[in-house]
């Protein structure tokens, strides 16, 4: 097989997975399809050095993920956050409720390798899996840690959809009521202003797509070097999320960076290619044993999710009711962009009137967005880097 046939299937995978994912209206999410392509794939006619000959390296990973996790906390709408404060607190929350069960229970039933592998991908997801595979990396040989986490991510997605999509349609109901009795309107969104240093904001005015790169390139060299210095102990990826912040708010970095500069689809593809292409090593007897696991994983994290939503939803009370905490909860399961679209299918699905819809929307969808923001983007990031020695220890 040439290198450009194999590019060709593994661009036919992923456009396949968009596609259903479009056409189901998000009932079979593109990850989700993604992973059976590939696991079907590689148990049947797929090459095991597919991903070696289409030419997606190692290095081609480890680019893309530090421009990813560098844009990722670009898109930040800070004046939102600081208005969205018990937001982040339920978030925050539903961290530690997945830990609570998971770092205990969980282990208990499951052991330790299992849960390390997986407790900070159920956390957020994308962010935390680059730490896993870079510590898989550092570790060498074969290891299942990342497949773990891959299997994990798509048992949150056929977890945590139908169960969002729930909570989020009661919520919807409940805000269209309150809007019949005259006790709901539009909130209006906070303006975000202009930020970052004089120099920095003159200098966006030079916005190719080169200048833009270059830009994330500093913010990952930069981060390379903070790695080197403190040996190690903290991923290079945490550097990069921390410096995409203050680069962003000081406007050495624009908005959503990697999106102007045109390469936040590259990046994201063959991120996903690559990782994916983990599973050439995976028998189905394997898959099924880690499955039930890891979906046995996900239920208890689940509930320590729900525990905490309820606690939320009694101190917070008011406008966090247990059905909204949980929503909130739940975008660690998916995040940005999942979040919004469950919650304005949710809102679709549950109210007809559009103007109800606009203003039960004003209320929703900012709390998902930063709560998807806050478990996706940091803590989780962070929740990866903490786990990662205790990960790496069992190996040594």
């Amino acid at each position: 097989m040439s290198q450009w046939e194999g590019l060709a299937i593994i661009l036919a995978v992923v456009a396949l997975g968009d596609i259903v994912s479009k056409i189901t209206k998000g009932k079979f999410p593109s990850a989700l399809v993604v992973v059976l392509c590939f696991i079907v794939g590689y148990w049947t006619i797929l090459p095991t050095d597919l991903i070696t000959t289409s030419g997606i390296s190692s290095g081609v990973y480890n680019i893309c993920s530090y421009f990813l996790i560098a844009n990722m906390a670009t898109s930040i709408p800070v004046a939102e956050m600081k208005r969205q404060w018990k937001t982040i607190l339920v978030a925050v929350m539903a961290v530690a409720g997945i830990c609570a069960l998971g770092l205990t229970l969980g282990i208990l039933l499951f052991g330790k390798l299992l849960v390390y592998s997986t407790i900070s991908g159920f956390a957020g997801g994308a962010g935390a899996l680059m730490v896993i595979q870079e510590v898989a990396a550092n570790i060498g040989g074969d290891t299942p840690i990342v497949v773990m986490a891959l299997i994990a991510g798509s048992v949150q997605v056929l977890v945590g959809y139908p169960l969002t999509g729930i909570v989020l349609r009661r919520e919807a109901r409940r805000l269209e009521g309150l809007y019949d009795e005259g006790k709901l309107s539009m909130l209006e969104a906070v303006e975000e202003k202009q930020r970052g240093w004089k120099p920095f904001v003159w200098f966006q005015q030079f916005n190719s797509s080169a200048v833009l790169l270059f830009k994330l390139g500093i913010i990952a060299l930069l981060s390379y070097y903070l790695n080197v210095l403190c040996k190690g102990a903290v991923s290079g990826l945490i550097f990069a999320l921390i410096l995409g912040f203050f680069g962003s708010l000081c406007g050495f970095l624009e908005p959503n960076i990697l999106a102007k500069a045109k390469a936040d689809g590259f990046c994201f593809t063959f991120m996903l290619a690559y990782l994916f292409s983990l599973f050439s090593a995976v028998t189905p007897s394997v898959f099924i044993v880690y499955f039930l696991k890891i979906l046995g994983i996900c239920i208890i994290v689940t509930i320590g999710m729900g525990l905490t939503s309820w606690v939320c939803s009694k101190v917070l009370k008011g406008e966090f009711t247990f059905d909204m905490c949980m929503g909130i909860s739940f975008t660690c399961y998916h995040g940005f962009p999942v979040n919004v679209a469950l919650t304005r299918e949710a809102i679709e699905t549950a109210v007809s009137d559009e103007t109800k819809r606009q203003v039960i929307s004003s209320h929703m969808m900012p709390k998902m967005l930063v709560g998807g923001f806050t478990s996706v983007t940091f803590v989780s990031v962070a929740l990866a880097n903490i786990i990662a020695p205790f990960l790496a220890a069992l190996f040594a």
